[in-house]
Parts: C-alpha cells; sequence; structure tokens
C-alpha cells in the first residue's frame, strides 16, 4: 500500500520541468510542498530530490519529510490539500509552491 509522504522545501525554478504544470517564474526562490506516494513511510530525500527536479525545483535548502496523517485532511486547516495527496496517490507525486512576496 502506498503512503504519500510530505517533504518541505525551499527552492529555486530553474526550469527543465519534466511534468506540465503552473510553474512558480523562472529563477525564483519560493517554499515548496511536494506529496509524494511511497511504498514506506519512511522519507527518502534522494528520491524526493529526483522527484523535485521534475518539477524544475534545484538549489533545495531546509529539506524535511513526514508521513501524511491521512486524517488530517477532514480538518478545516487541511481540507483544501485533499486534491494534492489524491494527485499524488493517481500519479505519483503532487507539488504545492508559495513564492515570496
Amino acid at each position: 500500500m502506498k503512503t504519500v509522504v510530505l517533504y518541505g522545501f525551499e527552492g529555486e525554478f530553474v526550469g527543465g520541468n519534466e511534468y506540465d504544470y503552473r510553474h512558480p517564474q523562472l529563477n525564483h526562490v519560493y517554499k515548496c510542498i511536494l506529496f509524494l506516494a511511497q511504498d514506506s513511510e519512511h522519507p527518502n530525500f534522494e528520491f524526493a530530490t529526483t522527484e523535485c527536479s521534475k518539477f524544475g525545483s534545484a538549489n533545495l535548502k531546509n529539506l524535511t519529510g513526514k508521513p501524511l496523517k491521512v486524517d488530517v485532511l477532514n480538518t478545516d486547516n487541511f481540507r483544501g490539500f485533499a486534491g494534492f495527496y489524491e494527485e499524488a496517490l493517481n500519479e505519483g507525486s503532487s507539488i504545492v509552491y508559495y513564492p515570496y512576496t
């Protein structure tokens, strides 16, 4: 059974992304959450870093990882992340970024 692990990091969008998504501006730094479906609930930072590069992210800083507790998606604060969780289960990964303003 797949587990979705959340990886938080700060990174730079450098382009060369393999996935088609609404990405940050080129060379901009942003905070991000990567939703990554894995066979284990233990963070796999090498796998996460490779997946981040497929989204065009580089120069990662402060990479952290922890398994998503699915019941949190039923709370008001996290209900909006349910779609990213579902996408990760169906497609393998999903990403949310927060540009610095």
